[in-house]
């Protein structure tokens, strides 16, 4: 079903697209799974034997060897939580945005909405993320029981950090079809910004958090996947509830960058193909 020219360049964007061409996402979705682990013989174990090795990794060096991370309690789990949000949304991005120019054959040879592209790409991420929580969720109830209570906020939280995915996803890929560099400059950012995300550290552990609490403000509130990461950690690792900051960030933040990423691709899918 063809959704109406008209309609699609309002003011605002509509998800008539993603309703209307539900087949369509579901055929990119299984064609982005299949294509990540053709000829893979362990196939979705390679997305768990990453991060648990990068997990010890990491332990190794700041819990045992350095100590630095002596205050933080099941730090293996803690790290894992951490990998498992970031290892999500960084693929979800970076794929994401190559994905218009990767699918450019497909783009040129037929319409359809072009938000589908990207949009398959990052939820195809997701099953790397599941593989990820289906292994921690039960590990945490049996280390820590008291984060049961807790635990069903995990969905919500992951659906915060989907749209935020989806968001970034959505407006790059256009910016990566009329400014090459997009698709490089991200490689660069990606690895400062693992390093300003709380992965391998807690803000509230940092030295600098009484001298200059400030700078912890802008680091937790001016990136947006810390909210994420946080939120996960409170209600996998701590059995709490995030404070109504923090829950608001999870909760408006991810859904407004992908309403303003969708109505970035139908402003400019009419022309998206001729650049490409």
């Amino acid at each position: 079903m063809a959704v109406e020219t008209a309609a699609r360049t309002a003011l605002f964007p509509t998800f008539a697209g993603l309703f209307h061409y539900g087949e369509l996402l579901r055929t990119l979705l299984r064609r982005e799974i299949r294509v990540r682990y053709k000829g893979s013989a362990l196939g979705l174990v390679w997305s768990l034997l990453y991060p648990l090795v990068m997990m010890g990794v990491y332990t190794l060096v700041f819990s045992v060897l350095w100590k630095t991370a002596r205050d933080i309690p099941h730090y293996p789990l803690f790290v894992l939580t951490g990998l498992a949000a970031w290892g999500f949304f960084q693929y979800a991005v970076q794929l994401g945005a190559a994905s218009l120019i990767f699918h450019a054959d497909l783009i040129k040879k037929v319409w359809f909405p072009r938000e589908l592209v990207p949009a398959a790409v990052v939820l195809a991420q997701t099953t790397t993320a599941a593989v990820m929580l289906a292994v921690l969720v039960p590990v945490d109830l049996i280390v820590i029981p008291e984060t049961a209570r807790t635990m069903v906020l995990t969905i919500p939280f992951f659906m915060g950090l989907i749209c935020l995915a989806l968001g970034f996803a959505w407006i790059l890929s256009v910016a990566n079809v009329y400014f090459r560099d997009v698709e490089h400059l991200l490689g660069v950012l990606f690895l400062p910004w693992f390093f300003l995300t709380p992965i391998l550290y807690g803000l509230d552990q940092l030295p600098a958090r009484t001298q200059h609490p400030w700078l912890i403000d802008l680091l937790r509130y001016g990136n947006p996947v810390t909210p994420y990461v946080e939120g996960l950690r409170a209600v996998l690792l701590e059995g709490n509830v995030p404070g109504a900051t923090l829950l608001a960030y999870i909760f408006l933040v991810g859904p407004v960058l992908a309403l303003i990423g969708l109505w970035v691709v139908q402003r400019y899918e009419d022309s998206i193909a001729v650049e490409l």
